[in-house]
């Protein structure tokens, strides 16, 4: 006999959740909802009580508006837990937030890392998922998990290559029969473009930008293309007379302060290239490369690198999502997943 109510109580019961802890976004996904949550990993805390006033987007809106009293902390910085205590305080509002009463179940958990993480940085990931209540930890690299979420068949022989590219670490990896044959990582993300958009402005045009603006200024100016015409009135402070300052910013000005970023993209491509067996190069010849992560959004890129790699590349749907879908995936087969070549005890 079917009684829904033990089946729902059962499912309840092996409730899983995953989570990409990103160094600007976190997303949550969990076996009974799918993506529940995806909001910027910041939170604001009252310096004189050590109370949590804000968190996610609520946090961030308050950048560069806070007073003394309020500070803002972002606790994962290129991939990896910079802040173990405003992180565990960050991710409790979050868990409670998508988790509800269902938190008590003690729920398996799921949190990419870099492929790049130590297994010091891995267990400091572990430890703080379970000192937030998860019965069991696992931990599933970044471009396997992207690589996943984009449909790729990981399984197979054949190799599949992915340039992961998030805010704070990018990493370029060859996927074969379940595992990271090798990879190669950077920090050089999109959290390091906003820098240098601010300190190119500051350069060039004496203007002062918060991060929010310069953020806002590389998604809608950001490209490697110069036959793009894009432009934008930017509003920041005059470093000269410290008052207040437009000044309207093109595309094709910005061009050269990002393409530097890009070429250190194409070293590490090339470097993993050149460390790979020949069957998997040939591989990369048929197949091409996919392009994830937030920062794969950039204009211009894809095109770019079919032309100085001369290989096929693609930006895969949703490129910002594409590791929480690997995550929630990975969680519908667990047990295939903890047998598969990648997993570690």
């Amino acid at each position: 006999m079917h009684i829904p109510f033990l089946s729902s109580l059962n499912a309840s019961f092996t409730q899983t959740v995953g989570l990409d802890i990103g160094s600007c976004v976190t997303r949550i996904w969990t076996s009974s909802d799918g993506l529940v949550l995806n909001e910027p990993t910041c939170l604001a805390v009252d310096e004189r009580t050590g109370k949590v006033v804000a968190v996610g987007k609520e946090a961030q809106a308050m950048s560069g508006r806070l007073t003394g009293v309020v500070k803002l902390y972002y606790p994962i910085q290129n991939g990896r837990v910079y802040d173990l205590e405003i992180a565990r305080a960050l991710l409790r509002v979050f868990l409670q937030r998508v988790l509800k009463t269902r938190a008590f179940l003690r729920p398996v958990m799921m949190a990419s890392i870099p492929a790049g993480a130590t297994q010091a940085e891995r267990a400091a990931m572990v430890e703080l998922l379970h000192s937030l209540g998860a019965r069991e930890v696992v931990t599933i690299a970044q471009p396997l998990a992207a690589a996943i979420g984009a449909g790729v068949p990981i399984a197979d022989a054949s190799g599949s290559f992915m340039l992961q590219l998030g805010g704070g670490v990018v990493e370029a990896a060859v996927i074969s029969l379940a595992s990271l044959v090798r990879f190669e990582t950077s920090d050089k993300g999109g959290l390091l473009a906003d820098q240098t958009i601010k300190h190119w402005l500051r350069d060039q045009a004496q203007l002062v930008i918060s991060q929010e603006t310069a953020e806002k200024v590389k998604k809608e100016l950001g490209s490697l293309s110069l036959q793009l015409e894009k432009q934008l009135l930017v509003t920041g402070q005059d470093l000269t007379h410290a008052a207040p300052k437009e000044l309207k910013v093109t595309s094709q000005q910005l061009q050269p302060a990002i393409s530097p970023l890009v070429i250190h993209y194409e070293k590490i491509l090339k470097k993993l290239f050149v460390h790979i067996p020949p069957e998997l190069t040939a591989d990369v010849i048929d197949k091409g490369m996919l392009l994830s992560g937030g920062w794969a959004q950039l204009h211009g890129l894809e095109a770019h690198l079919v032309a100085t790699l001369g290989i096929p590349v693609s930006v895969v749907d949703n490129p910002e999502l594409s590791v929480i879908r690997g995550i929630g995936t990975a969680l519908e087969h667990i047990d295939l997943f903890k047998q598969s070549l990648i997993y570690q005890v």
